[in-house]
């Protein structure tokens, strides 16, 4: 597990809880924001749209992150936010924020080195636009690896796809070699990754599997 994970936790009395259903949307790309929140279970997915109008799955949020920062600074939020199973929430509003520092100062430097990954992710993200489709599926395996340290990774093919810009048949192709290779094992709703090394590998160019672009 991150060690960033759950930091937020002692903070919690202070933020309005509040519970989600499935396909509920927190908050919408450009929408001008005035707080952020807290995931204490459940799942949610941050969905980035071009301006061509089309939508990629850019992180999955998953329990002890925070995310919608940008609406603290009241700034445009630079995604969507989509739940993708029943969630429980936080809600942080500017105000409840700024008197959880003048409290704890300790809470700023956990503020801010959420924003700093969410800045790293995003460069991750235009790293990678070069990079294959198997490379890009490898890249999104294992950063959903490690956030859990679980290799067990619950999520189906066309969120793949959407992830990595290309179709479900293109993904399902890729998993098959996988398959084959003893890398994965794939079922209706989840991914099993039996082996790290060579995921890794293939994100660095070491093993190359035949094209399915």
């Amino acid at each position: 597990m991150s060690k960033h994970k759950y930091a937020w936790k002692p903070y919690l009395a202070r933020g309005l809880k509040k519970t989600y259903p499935p396909k509920a949307i927190l908050f919408h790309q450009g929408e001008i924001g005035n707080g952020f929140y807290y995931l204490e279970d459940g799942e949610v997915k941050i969905q980035l749209t071009s301006f061509k109008g089309d939508e990629r799955i850019i992180d999955i949020v998953t329990p002890g992150e925070l995310f919608g920062e940008a609406g603290i600074k009241k700034e445009p939020y630079f995604s969507t936010a989509y739940v993708m199973k029943p969630s429980t929430l936080f809600y942080f509003s500017n105000e409840v924020f700024q008197q959880i520092c003048r409290e704890h100062p300790s809470a700023i430097d956990i503020f801010l080195q959420s924003l700093i990954r969410k800045e790293r992710l995003l460069a991750e993200i235009v790293a990678q636009e070069n990079r294959s489709f198997e490379q890009k599926l490898a890249f999104f395996l294992l950063k959903l690896y490690n956030k859990n340290k679980d290799t067990n990774i619950a999520i189906n093919q066309i969120s793949l796809s959407n992830y990595i810009g290309t179709s479900r048949i293109t993904v399902y192709k890729i998993l098959q070699q996988w398959e084959k290779k003893e890398i994965v094992t794939v079922s209706n709703r989840s991914i099993q990754i039996n082996d790290l090394n060579r995921l890794r590998a293939i994100l660095n160019d070491d093993i190359v599997i035949p094209s399915v672009d």
